[in-house]
């Protein structure tokens, strides 16, 4: 297996407890959950460190159009409906969730745009970012004048300036094109913002991408 920088996953300990005494009246406990897990409120963390793609993919629809899915189901679905040849190779790419999506009755595109209009449509969705040389899928679930809200598989919630989003990202905006004021309503909320300590701020997009420019859009992990 492949070891990527930057997509693994971390493991942390659930359900901690903290016990303490309350004198008289005997002890109480008070269930803890730590800085980090509470950065993936509102992202579903990757289990493996080749598995930004479907991690994000879930990401997507569960926490943005409530749909109760989780990492392994999206891993496994694109997996049987992809090129798994090509998915050894280079991993999933925004092709394999097209078509992952379409088995679910969703459609769904990329479309190469700026931020200001992604800002302006309020839609979230899956982008590729390159730090480092380094590829990797978040979602985009927020963007003010100065700052980009992403769901990290890897780290959780990260604000970036806009700056430095712009110059990591390809400008491919992967988007469900159903149910988008489903979509509307779950992007910059203040609840989400409020996870990094950040204050939040919502036309549809046109001409989608082809499927052969979505299908070079996946991680290639021999470039590492």
């Amino acid at each position: 297996m492949l070891a990527v920088g930057g997509c693994a996953a971390s493991i942390s300990p659930e359900g901690a407890r903290f016990l303490t005494t309350a004198g008289p009246t005997g002890d109480y406990g008070l269930a803890l959950r730590s800085v980090e897990d509470r950065r993936f409120d509102g992202v579903v963390r990757q289990r493996f460190d080749f598995s930004c793609g479907s991690a994000a993919l879930a990401t997507l629809l569960r926490h943005h159009y409530a749909d109760r899915i989780d990492e392994r189901q999206t891993f496994l679905g694109m997996w049987r409906d992809g090129d798994q040849a090509q998915i050894r190779r280079v991993g999933f790419s925004l092709l394999d969730m097209k078509r992952y999506l379409a088995g679910r009755r969703l459609a769904a595109d990329g479309y190469q745009v700026t931020l200001d209009q992604v800002a302006q449509a309020g839609v979230p969705g899956i982008a590729l970012i390159s730090i480092r040389n380094y590829k990797h899928f978040v979602v985009v679930k927020g963007v003010t004048p100065t700052d980009v809200l992403v769901g990290d598989p890897s780290t959780g919630m990260q604000v970036y300036p806009r700056d430095r989003f712009q110059a990591a990202w390809n400008g491919i905006y992967f988007v469900i094109n159903d149910r988008q004021d489903q979509g509307r309503a779950a992007f910059n909320r203040g609840t989400q913002w409020a996870t990094v300590a950040r204050a939040p701020v919502g036309t549809d997009f046109h001409d989608p991408l082809s499927l052969q420019a979505l299908s070079i859009t996946a991680p290639f992990y021999r470039d590492f």
